[in-house]
């Protein structure tokens, strides 16, 4: 009695844990198939990068970002 239920038990888990991994597998499959198809009819478009960054001085902070953060710092003690 008790070894049927087991064997019974045994089998509901494996229908169990193989449905699950099907569906996992599939889902993962499906997203592969649907990001390409997407790359390859809709590529992204590449932009140019910003070069008004990049033309500090080597290991430089541009003086735009130090103007913010002297602003910031100012009104912060003026707060208080």
């Amino acid at each position: 009695m008790v070894a049927d239920l087991l064997f019974e038990a045994a089998g509901l888990m494996l229908i169990g844990m193989v449905s699950v991994f099907t569906f996992l597998f599939l889902l993962v499959v499906l997203l592969q198939l649907m990001s390409k198809t997407i790359q390859r009819y809709f590529p992204v478009k590449q932009t140019e990068k910003s070069s008004h960054v990049s033309t500090t001085a080597a290991g430089g902070v541009s003086p735009t970002i130090i103007a913010a953060i002297s602003a910031a710092v100012h009104q912060y003690r003026q707060k208080q």
